[in-house]
């Protein structure tokens, strides 16, 4: 019987563990074509000061929402992490920060890494 319970389990699980790990896949795309989805769907832009090893910030206001992505070589953009909870900030480092602070252990690491470096290029 535990044999059949533990199946049915792991069998139910299955279709979230995939989903999960194409989630975890980074969206990638032409750079202009990634810029013109941010704009059109999202309302975001670049956000100003936020910029640091070819990987750029972008938000709004409007919708609150934020995306980080990278710039490759080859002329293709990369979403590595993206979220909500944006608002305006005099200054947007901070505002960022704010937003990973709230998330505490689930902060996406690759956000904590580009925090990391803003901070750093301003010191």
């Amino acid at each position: 019987m535990q044999h059949v319970l533990k199946a049915l389990v792991l069998t139910s699980l299955a279709p979230l563990a995939t989903a999960t790990a194409v989630l975890a896949n980074p969206v990638c795309m032409e750079a202009a074509e990634m810029e013109a989805a941010l704009i059109d769907w999202y309302g975001e832009t670049p956000v100003a000061g936020a910029w640091a090893a070819d990987q750029q910030l972008w938000a709004s206001e409007a919708t609150g929402t934020w995306t980080l992505m990278e710039l490759g070589s080859d002329d293709r953009a990369c979403v590595l992490s993206q979220g909500e909870n944006w608002s305006a900030s005099d200054d947007p480092i901070v505002a960022f920060e704010r937003i990973l602070r709230e998330k505490g252990d689930a902060a996406p690491r690759s956000a904590l890494a580009f925090l990391d470096l803003l901070t750093s290029d301003a010191s």
